[in-house]
């Protein structure tokens, strides 16, 4: 994963995210399609961190990464069972003894569930 309590995350093993990341770094990268840096930026295809599979979405703010939310797929699970895939998370981020909302100097890693929108993610947020 690179070093998660730093904020460093490789992806796929081709692009390392970490604070202070700019649109204009993710511009020179493959996963660069003409994407807006003002709206949420979807990877095409799960990606792997870590020998695990993941949708992964960036949000920029003001040219810098501002999160990171990443959503586990190495179990498929129904619309009604989506709570279960944040206690997959919560086990993920402990796997890295990482509290599900732990805050570090340089931003902060949650796993969250999105009851509204019914949807599980390990969200990274960079200050």
């Amino acid at each position: 994963m690179g070093d998660i309590r730093d904020g460093v995350i490789v992806i796929s093993g081709e692009l390392t995210i970490y604070p202070g990341f700019s649109f204009d770094q993710f511009k020179r990268t493959k996963f660069y399609k003409n994407q807006d840096g003002v709206r949420i930026i979807y990877l095409d295809e799960r990606q792997m961190i870590d020998n695990r599979a993941y949708l992964i979405s960036l949000i920029f703010r003001h040219g810098r990464l501002y999160m990171l939310s990443l959503i586990c797929c190495d179990k498929e699970f129904s619309e009604i069972d989506e709570p279960k895939r944040k206690i997959l998370h919560d086990h993920i981020l402990r796997e890295f003894k990482i509290r599900p909302q732990e805050q570090f100097s340089w931003g902060k890693i949650s796993s969250d569930y999105d009851a509204r929108g019914n949807v599980s993610s390990i969200n990274i947020v960079y200050f």
